[in-house]
Order: C-alpha cells, then sequence, then structure tokens
C-alpha cells in the first residue's frame, strides 16, 4: 500500500528524541497543536551569546519533528481507513490544521532565532552586518559554538563593562 506521507525519521526515533530533548506539555486550549516544549528556558539578552549558543537558544525548536509525527499518525489513519478518501479524509482534518499551525510557528521561531542571533553577533564581536553574512554563508563547521570562536578568533570582540564605573 503507497501510504500518502514520507516522513524522513521513524517513529520510534521521534519519540526518544522528542522524549529526551523536549518536555511533553499538558493540554492548552489555545495552542492544542504544540506537543512539546524545550527543556532548559532561554536566557535573557542580557547573558553573553556564548553562553546563550550553549544553552540551545538558537537550536532547532520540535516544530519540523512533531510535524514529522503527526505525519506517522496520519499514515496510520489511512491504514485504519483502509483508503476510503472520505473517511480519510475526515479524520484527518485536525491533523492537517496541526501541521499548517506548526509550520507557521517553525517558520516565525527560525525568522526570530536567525534575527536575534545575527543581532547578537553585531552586538558582542567587531564585525559589521556584510562580514557576518559572508562569513556565515560560507562557513562549513558542524555547530553554532564552532562558528563563534571561529568568529571571536577572527574579529575579536568589545570591551564591555559588566558594572558602571562608580563617580566620587
Amino acid at each position: 500500500m503507497i501510504l500518502p506521507y514520507k516522513p524522513t525519521h521513524e517513529k520510534k526515533w521521534l519519540l526518544k528524541y522528542l522524549g529526551t530533548n523536549y518536555y511533553t506539555k499538558k493540554y492548552d486550549k489555545f495552542m492544542w497543536w504544540r506537543s512539546y516544549t524545550a527543556r532548559k528556558p532561554p536566557l535573557s539578552r542580557n547573558h553573553p551569546l556564548r553562553d546563550r549558543i550553549l544553552n540551545g537558544d538558537f537550536d532547532i525548536g520540535p516544530y519540523i519533528y512533531e510535524i514529522e509525527l503527526t505525519k506517522h499518525r496520519m499514515n496510520e489513519k489511512f491504514i485504519e481507513c483502509k483508503g476510503y478518501e472520505d473517511t480519510y479524509r475526515e479524520a484527518t482534518q485536525v491533523d492537517k490544521a496541526r501541521i499548517k499551525r506548526l509550520e507557521e510557528d517553525r517558520n516565525k521561531d527560525e525568522k526570530n532565532k536567525l534575527e536575534e542571533l545575527k543581532r547578537a553577533f553585531l552586538f558582542t564581536l567587531r564585525i559589521n552586518s556584510k562580514q557576518y553574512d559572508r562569513e556565515i554563508g560560507n562557513f562549513r563547521g558542524k555547530d553554532l559554538i564552532t562558528f563563534y570562536y571561529r568568529m571571536e578568533d577572527k574579529f575579536g570582540t568589545y570591551a564591555r563593562r559588566l558594572q558602571p564605573v562608580p563617580k566620587f
């Protein structure tokens, strides 16, 4: 039988990955389409960029994995409906709405993270916007912290005061 969706990862792997890296969210009537949330809360902008990267503030969110998990559920419903299109369409309406909202959340989250990452790099390192765009486009490393250390070595950081100087 040909299934309508072909998720990249297996369902067992997705459940294990989401279970170890994210908390299962309680039902929320205002965000019913989300099932998982980050284990560590993001640090504020006042924390150093290095600490925020190591905390996972700029890591990929659970949205893409939740979408794949929903597609697995839709494939299971297809098998249960034995190919009857009307029954399948009715059984998967909520799942399709969930996928749509998860994709919207993913796009919004990734856009915000990339903008915040660029802003943090420009604020922390002696680098301008054009240099950042060029360097991020040419980087072929495996993770963000490697990129941060490379840029720190190449451009240096601004000397920032941690506490205000007292006036006499």
